[in-house]
């Protein structure tokens, strides 16, 4: 009793998941590697039949003469033991948040499992399925509506990247009134907000260049491999401030901060190496060594007349220009 146990838990193992297939014979090439006395091709039918009875998601066709045997898991997945609510709160949040970072390819494997974790937590009322409702993920800035991106266009660029491959990509840039065509080598995808931006290189260039996602209207897969330059880092690609369109060098950044500023600073950071030092009038100088990047403009204009700009001198005189052309557009 327990071989056969054994044995028909090892032929439930081969049989891979609808619309793929396998027959008899190839679930007996994978059973000679297993440390089980090899079944005859009727046991491991009769054995078929017998699980089929007790599993429906085990179905088989034929297909050109061959009889085929898969698992029909398409709303849910088949498990032993059975998924468990914390695991399937886990799965839920996986497609509600890491969605947009995961292969297209992974996704589709990934469906049965998001299937099976719904269906459990929307039938058994645990603590862990009323999680779902004591949480939201909110934006840090004004929540805006994603771009559209082809859906083929994603997944070639997706696989691409995850099959280490090259792909010929049709890129509009930002600046330019036409397409341009790009034999595109990809390092890596970045995720701001509700854009992604993918690192590459492009032709035989090695200046690496950050392309948004949603502005390649083409992309077809190449057989030409991948390669990733010599001193490329990703972390270090960050670091150093071209995610944040880098414009020059770093330097060190002197604010006047008024008080709620200040609370808001000491408690999220700039940098490590800030300093926040109270004025007897209730302001606070800022000090910070940052780098010198377009995002660190947006953020400190997002605090408005909160905070004044005392150095680097030439960013002062920025902001200054700035505040004026800002004055005359809300003349009457």
């Amino acid at each position: 009793m327990a071989d056969a146990l054994l044995r028909q838990w090892k032929i439930l193992l081969t049989i891979p998941r609808y619309p793929q297939g396998i027959k008899i014979q190839k679930i007996i090439t994978k059973l000679e590697e297993q440390p089980i006395q090899l079944p005859t091709y009727r046991t491991i039918q009769r054995d078929l039949d017998t699980l089929a009875s007790i599993f429906p998601q085990l179905v088989n066709e034929k297909k050109e003469g061959a009889c085929l045997w898969s698992m029909n898991t398409e709303n849910a997945v088949l498990e032993i033991p059975n998924m468990e609510s914390p695991t399937a709160l886990v799965f839920y949040l996986a497609q509600q948040h890491l969605k947009n970072q995961l292969p297209p390819s992974a996704l589709q494997h990934l469906q049965t499992y998001f299937n099976t974790a719904t269906s459990l937590l929307d039938r058994d009322y645990t603590f862990y399925s009323n999680w779902r409702n004591k949480i939201r993920i909110l934006p840090q800035t004004q929540a805006l509506i994603p771009a559209n991106i082809d859906a083929q266009v994603l997944n070639n660029i997706y696989t691409a990247l995850l099959e280490n491959r090259r792909f010929n990509g049709k890129y509009f840039p930002r600046n330019d009134d036409q397409y341009k065509h790009y034999l595109v080598n990809p390092l890596a995808l970045l995720f701001r907000g509700t854009v992604t931006y993918l690192v590459c290189t492009l032709r035989d260039y090695k200046d690496i260049r950050l392309l948004g996602l949603h502005r390649f209207v083409e992309a077809e897969l190449t057989d030409i491999p991948r390669s990733v330059p010599a001193d490329f880092d990703l972390d270090q690609y960050i670091e150093t401030g071209h995610v944040d369109y880098l414009i020059g060098d770093g330097f060190e950044l002197e604010l006047l901060i008024d008080e709620n500023v200040a609370v808001h600073l000491h408690e999220s950071k700039l940098t490590h190496n800030q300093q926040i030092i109270p004025c007897e009038n209730g302001q606070s100088i800022f000090k910070a060594t940052v780098c010198d990047t377009g995002q660190l403009r947006w953020w400190l204009l997002g605090f408005a007349d909160q905070i004044e700009v005392i150095k680097p001198e030439k960013l002062r005189e920025e902001f200054k220009q700035k505040a004026v052309k800002m004055a005359k557009k809300y003349q009457d």
